[in-house]
């Protein structure tokens, strides 16, 4: 139990520092090195084996935050699940592998945070003008994703592609780094509870 306290109030304290912090479609570098030393220091001594590649997952998901892609990969290869395969997929697309990041969400398969992703996302739909978006192809595609039946990564990744490779408009940027923002706390926070947490403040 103190070894789980102990995580899960470290946990809290480096989530507080990164929370806020929308890590870009294609980072060219780590945000903060300072906060890679501090989630390395993010021990899971003690935890429960069952909760150890949760626990990891959550590593994972703050490097991502933190636009660390190298040290999320590393992690996340090793984690044998899902989840694990989840935080592989996202890394993979925020490096532009945009084919290898459909097959690790083809490995994730459908995830316990779709349901709620695809509910914030219509949130965060509303709250932009669509049709400020100076591509057609890629306002379809947003309007396809929020009004499907659940949640489609691979429909994601096409529209991180197109924008990050393509269309580069300034408010759909803003939408969908907003969209991959949501997605990475809640997997985290799905993640965190997996290790033992209860909740991180979103």
């Amino acid at each position: 139990m103190k070894s789980t306290l102990a995580w899960t109030e470290a946990v809290s304290r480096v989530w507080n520092i990164l929370k806020d912090h929308k890590p870009s479609l294609y980072p060219m570098e780590e945000w903060d090195d300072l906060h890679d030393i501090r989630i390395a220091k993010l021990s899971t001594e003690g935890l429960e084996p069952s909760c150890v590649p949760y626990a990891l997952a959550v590593k994972a998901g703050l490097h991502l935050l933190n636009e660390s892609l190298d040290k999320s990969h590393s992690l996340s290869q090793d984690i044998h699940n899902p989840t694990g395969s989840y935080w592989h997929g996202i890394m993979h697309r925020m490096e532009g592998d945009y084919s290898n990041a459909k097959y690790w969400f083809r490995q994730a398969g459908v995830h316990s945070i779709h349901e709620s992703l695809l509910a914030a996302a219509q949130e965060v739909c509303k709250g932009y003008d669509l049709n400020m978006i100076g591509s057609d192809s890629l306002k379809n595609k947003l309007e396809a994703l929020v009004s499907g039946p659940t949640w489609n990564a691979n429909l994601f990744v096409d529209l991180v592609e197109q924008q990050v490779t393509v269309v580069q408009d300034d408010t759909s940027d803003e939408l969908i780094t907003e969209l991959q923002w949501t997605e990475i706390k809640l997997l985290v926070q799905y993640s965190y509870q997996q290790s033992g947490g209860n909740s991180l403040e979103l």
